[in-house]
């Protein structure tokens, strides 16, 4: 019978051949009945197109028929029929539950039979329709439209059904159905189409409500127990453009001043799902007590916190490339999202938000989890374009993007999602007498997704590292004082969990593989786009190669591009490769067989050292900081591989013999006129960029080039824009005085300090004026150990500079103050006031007197070979004594560099000479008029000059070595330079005969015998 009924079409009407044979041996006919009619055959057929509805829809209307599973009997006695079926379907949803009865037998099947709930028993109906809807016969289709539009008569009139909850009804059916059966999906597709035909577009109402839903149960989801059941439900949305907007929707205006308001968003209940919690204030959900705990249980709890974030970012990007693509409606809606969001959050990079400031003012905006997870998701959107520079379609990015009027106001640029852009400072700045800057009639995706995705950085990822950092050092500082650190211990604990899980959330490895990436491709923009010749107002189509020389700033004006482009893409790059470097050097050393550092370095050299390219002097003296991170490092645990491969970045770089000219440039930059930056901060500045210079030294062809800088300085020290070589030297020994001078002060103060703690001095007082000596000594300590660490950096640049260019040193210009600077610092090392440098664990301060000394002596030794030098030393009132040297000898010796100490008796002996000779310059210098002394520095000119609009005379080495610093008049403060200074010949003229006279008449009177 099998085989029959397998040729028999009736049988596609059964799930099953066996229940086709079941029902057949059920319905065999009598045998006294006649064999075949017309009628008995439609009368099997009618018979077997009931039974597959009553399959289909679990009821009867046949009371006394043998059912083979349970039936809900209607309270009808019209047939089950292709055309009664749908009226019959609504008299069974409008039953009360008490009123159900079933027939047939008992047992499994009954409750899915008597199901009460109406959105349940439609969908469960729809569900065994689909199973067989690719049957002939259309009957099962016939009844999955009468589902579909009876599901959409009880959502949209909940009234008809007033004992069920319908809405929560499909909620559950959609949580459990999306993502999981094909039926349930089909089933919501279809119920949208039917209610959207009937509302025209408007998307159906109870969508809406069932989205309110799932955004609140998702904003209650943590990382470990995410509901993946509704982010199902966010990416069906995504998938129909009727419903896709609904996921977009931006907050009412009143509540988009609160960028946090955008947590309560569809799309904003996914990305608050977060590691860290979501409020400042908040304790750590992870690492708990991490100081009880051995690494390898944090390396664990890092490795599952990636793991589920990764897993979430991945469907929210999914959620996003679906908006993309299903319509022209979604796609506008989330790129206005993302705007709207992003402008709501400006504040998050404002100084308060990024010193951590807790209170009311935080909670207005994202929580950092928030704008970590969108910048993550935004570096996978843009992967596209930004994955591999060769392909060049990172050069599709339009460079005026962020100067163009946001589409949605009046006179907008289709395309330009810019709210908020217009006010960012850009790189180079743009000002009333320029040119009107340029922009394109529309704007391409790629342009908007490259600047929101760096806007997400910005107000993300950059914000959480530099909290990061701060909390870095905050605990450094509190394990530094273990007495400190011990009655601080909860608070030790919660911070240390706070910096775990803020690395846990920024470094995940595919993570920080996109931002790399994405940091590549913007690098390699930028330099293309600077390298645009300024008459050309279109974008660059392909990828040009950059050589040398790059475009003379000097002669050429800044391009209009470079003032559209936001300063806060180099602000991102900068904080990320430094942080990417500290926490998880792996990463940024994987990064070295790629084109990644290479671009970086080709942006480093091509704007560190140009103003016209990037105006601020900090974002400069950062890019110092990504300089030294390049820096080949033989402790580096990688190994040799990326050693090599850094080391082939300075010898071979295309671009690599700029990179002198352009340190010392940017050195010098951060502290001119104009571009002054704060005074303890541009020492921060420099350390960096003294480690650049000490590893260039030791590179032949960079140590070259810094003589070749020295050489053109030497030849052009009175020009009106005094040499760059020379502006830097003048700003050296400005550094070191400054430095070594604060630092031996601070050692002093914490000397006096040590003293009074240890002779019971602070016993006497109050616990507050304790704690707030306690305070202020390790604030003292610290100060000092940046200033005797930096200190030594700045002697040991001297110490390379001096051996190979003496000259420079001994000029006239600086001759002087070079001089006087070693004499005070040996004299105070080594002479009778070195007791009061004298404290206990002198290496916790970073201070080394006798290394210090050392590297005095050597710079000595580097110059006496110059009368200059010697004379300047030995005219040193103020340090210099005849004891000095001697004083230096025995304390080299005691440090155990005894070739040293007889280098510096030679410097002794020859100072001592220059100094008998201008004895008797000075004994005839006392009796010189006024006219022939110098008004700044009471010394007897040599070389007098007219100051144009003082109309004052000064010495001419004294005029240039105050215009090294400020090129000012130093009388009435007008802008000076040497080149027009005035020579007054006729005072030179009369000094000189003067001098000539006065020193015959000593040689004469030195021949007269002196009476017996």
């Amino acid at each position: 019978m099998s085989e029959k009924l397998q040729d028999n079409p009736f049988a596609a009407l059964f799930s099953s051949v066996k229940d086709a044979e079941q029902f057949s041996q059920q319905h065999l006919p009598s045998k006294t009945q006649p064999p075949t009619s017309k009628e008995q055959v439609h009368k099997s057929e009618n018979d077997n197109t009931v039974s597959f509805l009553e399959h289909l829809l679990l009821v009867t209307t046949r009371g006394e028929w043998p059912h083979t599973a349970p039936r809900v009997l209607l309270p009808s006695t019209d047939p089950l029929t292709v055309d009664s079926f749908p009226l019959l379907l609504f008299t069974r949803l409008l039953l009360d539950p008490s009123d159900i009865e079933l027939v047939g037998p008992q047992g499994e099947g009954g409750d899915e039979a008597a199901q009460s709930e109406v959105v349940v028993y439609l969908s469960e109906v729809f569900s065994r329709c689909w199973a067989t809807r690719d049957r002939p016969g259309h009957i099962a289709r016939k009844v999955m439209e009468a589902v579909v539009t009876n599901l959409a008569t009880a959502l949209e009139q909940p009234e008809l059904y007033p004992s069920q909850k319908v809405e929560q009804q499909m909620l559950r059916v959609l949580q459990q159905g999306l993502g999981r059966e094909g039926a349930v999906e089909d089933l919501a597709r279809n119920l949208v189409t039917h209610i959207s035909k009937e509302r025209a577009a408007a998307p159906p109402r109870v969508f809406e409500q069932l989205l309110a839903e799932v955004t609140t149960k998702l904003g209650s989801c943590s990382l470990m127990a995410v509901d993946f059941s509704l982010i199902e439900i966010l990416e069906f949305y995504a998938t129909l453009p009727l419903l896709a907007p609904l996921l977009t929707r931006i907050p009412p205006e009143q509540e988009t001043r609160m960028g946090r308001s955008f947590h309560k968003t569809p799309l904003g209940s996914l990305l608050s799902i977060s590691s860290l919690p979501d409020h400042a204030g908040l304790p750590s959900p992870f690492f708990d007590k991490p100081s009880s705990k051995p690494g390898h249980i944090h390396k664990d709890t890092e490795k599952s916190i990636w793991l589920a974030q990764r897993n979430i970012n991945i469907r929210i990007h999914k959620i996003f490339y679906k908006l993309l693509k299903v319509s022209s409606q979604a796609k506008d809606g989330l790129l206005s999202w993302l705007e709207s969001c992003l402008q709501a959050n400006r504040g998050r990079a404002g100084i308060w938000h990024l010193q951590g400031i807790e209170g009311g003012l935080q909670s207005i905006y994202a929580s950092d989890g928030f704008m970590i997870n969108l910048g993550a998701v935004m570096l996978q959107l843009a992967q596209p374009f930004t994955q591999d520079v060769k392909t060049a379609k990172i050069l599709k990015v339009d460079p005026t993007y962020c100067k163009a009027r946001p589409m949605r106001e009046e006179g907008g640029v289709p395309g330009a999602y810019t709210k908020g852009f217009e006010n960012l400072s850009t790189l180079v700045p743009h000002s009333e007498e320029d040119s009107v800057l340029p922009h394109s009639q529309q704007y391409s995706f790629i342009s908007s997704c490259f600047f929101l995705t760096h806007r997400a950085l910005h107000l993300g990822m950059q914000v959480a590292q530099q909290k990061l950092s701060k909390l870095s050092q905050e605990l450094g500082r509190l394990h530094q004082n273990e007495a400190v650190a011990e009655v601080m211990q909860p608070y030790v604990e919660a911070r240390t969990a706070d910096l775990l899980s803020l690395k846990a959330a920024l470094f995940e490895p595919h993570l920080t593989e996109s931002l790399l990436q994405f940091l590549g491709s913007t690098t390699e923009w930028m330099v293309q786009i600077s390298l645009s010749p300024t008459n050309q107002l279109t974008p660059p189509t392909t990828l040009k190669e950059v050589t040398l020389p790059l475009p003379d700033e000097e002669e050429e004006m800044p391009h209009p591009f470079l003032q559209c482009i936001p300063e806060f893409l180099v602000e991102n790059l900068t904080e990320a490769i430094s942080s990417v470097r500290h926490y998880t050097a792996g990463l940024l050393d994987a990064a070295g067989d790629s084109a990644i550092l290479s671009q970086l370095m080709s942006f480093i050299v091509v704007f560190m050292g140009s103003s016209k390219r990037m105006s601020n002097p900090h974002l400069r003296a950062q890019l110092a900081s990504c300089l030294e991170i390049l820096l080949p490092e033989s402790k580096n645990s990688s190994g040799g591989l990326l050693i090599g491969l850094q080391e082939q970045l300075f010898q071979s770089h295309p671009l690599s013999s700029q990179l002198v000219s352009t340190l010392l440039n940017v050195f010098v930059s951060i502290e001119m006129t104009g571009q002054n930056v704060a005074f303890e901060e541009k020492f921060g500045y420099r350390r960096p960029m003294y480690e650049v210079m000490k590893y260039l030294w030791e590179l032949p062809h960079h140590r070259q080039k810094f003589t070749e800088l020295a050489t053109e300085a030497l030849s052009n020290m009175e020009s009106a824009r005094p040499p760059l070589f020379l502006r830097f030297v003048n700003l050296l020994i400005n550094d070191a005085i400054y430095l070594l001078d604060e630092g031996l002060s601070y050692m002093s103060q914490l000397r006096e300090s040590q003293k009074e703690r240890d002779g019971g001095e602070w016993d006497s007082l109050t616990p507050a004026q304790r704690e707030s000596r306690e305070r202020s000594f390790q604030n003292m300590m610290l100060l000092a150990r940046f200033h005797n660490n930096l200190g030594s950096h700045t002697i040991q640049i001297l110490i390379r500079l001096t051996k190979e260019i003496p000259q420079m040193f001994t000029h006239s210009t600086l001759v002087d103050r070079m001089a006087a600077m070693l004499n005070y610092f040996l004299s105070t090392l080594v002479g009778p006031k070195q007791r009061n440098l004298k404290v206990r664990y002198m290496e916790k301060y970073e201070f080394r007197p006798g290394e210090m000394v050392s590297d005095i002596c050597t710079i000595y030794t580097h110059l006496f070979a110059n009368s200059s030098f010697c004379l300047a030393v030995s005219s040193d009132g103020r340090s210099y004594t005849p004891q000095l040297f001697s004083q230096a000898s025995d304390v080299l010796c005691r440090v155990g560099r005894g070739l040293l100490a007889e280098e510096m008796q030679e410097v002794g002996h020859a100072v001592v000479a220059a100094g008998k000779a201008q004895a008797e310059d000075d004994d005839i210098a006392a009796e010189a008029p006024e006219e022939f002394l110098d008004p700044i520095m009471s010394h007897l000119m040599t070389d007098p000059v007219i100051l144009p609009s003082s109309k004052l005379t000064v010495d001419r080495q004294t005029i240039a070595r105050h215009l090294l610093s400020d090129q000012i008049d130093p009388f009435n403060r007008q802008p000076l330079t040497m080149e027009e200074v005035v020579p007054n010949t006729e005072l030179k003229i009369r000094i000189t005969q003067w001098l000539e006279e006065k020193r015959t008449q000593r040689a004469a009177l030195s021949q007269i015998p002196k009476p017996q």
